[in-house]
């Protein structure tokens, strides 16, 4: 009888038990997993952006809209290079249920700014001489089957369009694949213009600004100049760094960072708490057959090697079906945190620290047995059983 046989046989004496510990691990990894996936996210979001982007909205609140003619305003300021605007549509397709993010930017100069949603010129020129154009990106275009040319309603929570009706009429002039792995691909983009002259109300207004800076700039300084600028006007404005808006977003909600760290600091803790007690119960029942196999010429590190083994196949198996799960799940997590948080994916690095993951918490739950079998003393373990 090889090791393996021993550690196969071992493992599944107490089936109940292998099991449920089994389970814990594959808990355990299934949050690692999916809560590195939307880590990921935060932290490609904060660092894949381009760092001479600004974002400026009205100072009380990003729902406040701002005057449209402060893009030209804004446009005269030193070290600024381009200035783009965008307002929220709110949109949905067939029911409210299946929302859509939906933004009217500016046609002329969005995409030169925000290079990271990909079309090529003919398409970016299609787009800008059809009205009622749309540009989707290639993920809700696949989920909805939507090609090139179709007429597509979508319906807004907010506007009502000049014949009295939420429901606008939009035909599919391109579709845009993401630049990095991290960049959303379920966004959909229309004429500002059109937005303007076809809403109800609201006309020459936005709800925010985009300026990017020449590399020369200071930021610090462009922002200060921006805002005083219209400090005295009637809508007063706060100018952020593209990186600090988007950190806001995602903690408007909770501080995903800090409660990543503290769920997985105590998901390990526990998982180390549970293989230690299981190898731990593994021992005390088999100190008379371990101290025989001692007495037959088996070494202690044979023995340690072999409770190493088994504690291996124990997390393995279940970070294994953790990580399997996860990453099935993955795309219904993605879709219900996609209206705040984008990019969530898992890193092929993730794969690898999983299996030193592994490793680690192995050796140090078979620590104490370790210990016990090195230890173990042969006559007076057998002397007990007589």
């Amino acid at each position: 009888m090889n090791m393996f046989t021993l550690i196969w046989q071992n493992s599944l004496r107490k089936k109940v038990r292998f099991t449920l510990t089994c389970l814990s691990v594959l808990v355990a990894f299934f949050l690692f997993t999916t809560l590195s996936a939307i880590n990921n996210a935060l932290s490609s979001n904060a660092n894949s952006i381009d760092n001479y982007r600004l974002i400026t909205s009205h100072k009380v609140s990003m729902t406040r809209a701002l005057p449209i003619n402060f893009s030209d305003k804004i446009k005269n300021i030193n070290g600024v290079d381009k200035v783009s605007y965008s307002s929220w549509f709110g949109g949905y397709f067939q029911n409210e249920k299946q929302q859509v993010t939906m933004t009217a930017v500016d046609s002329s100069n969005y995409f030169a700014i925000y290079d990271e949603y990909q079309l090529s010129p003919a398409q970016l020129k299609k787009w800008q001489n059809t009205q009622t154009g749309i540009i989707i990106g290639s993920e809700i275009a696949k989920k909805h089957h939507w090609n090139v040319g179709d007429s597509i309603p979508l319906s807004s929570s907010i506007w009502m369009n000049r014949d009295g009706l939420f429901t606008w009429q939009f035909t599919v002039s391109a579709i845009y694949q993401g630049k990095h792995e991290s960049t959303d691909n379920k966004k959909i983009f229309f004429q500002h213009k059109y937005f303007d002259r076809a809403r109800a109300y609201s006309q020459n207004s936005i709800n925010w600004l985009t300026t990017k800076i020449s590399p020369s700039a200071d930021n610090e300084q462009v922002i200060q100049l921006i805002d005083q600028k219209f400090a005295n006007s009637s809508s007063p404005t706060r100018t952020i760094t593209e990186q600090v808006f988007i950190k806001e977003q995602a903690q408007q909600f909770i501080d995903m960072a800090m409660v990543i760290k503290l769920v997985l600091s105590a998901v390990f803790f526990t998982l180390l708490l549970i293989v230690c007690n299981t190898l731990i119960q593994v021992i005390r029942e088999r100190l008379s057959e371990l101290a025989m196999m001692k007495a037959l010429g088996f070494s202690a590190t044979y023995l340690i090697i072999q409770i190493y083994a088994e504690a291996l196949f124990l997390i393995g198996l279940g970070a294994v079906s953790g990580t399997i799960l996860a990453t099935l799940t993955l795309n219904s997590v993605q879709v219900n945190m996609a209206n705040f948080l984008v990019g969530i994916y898992i890193a092929k690095s993730h794969y690898l620290i999983s299996i030193i993951i592994v490793f680690i918490a192995a050796a140090m739950g078979s620590l104490f047995p370790a210990i016990s079998i090195k230890n173990l003393n042969i006559s007076q373990t057998l002397g007990a059983k007589q």
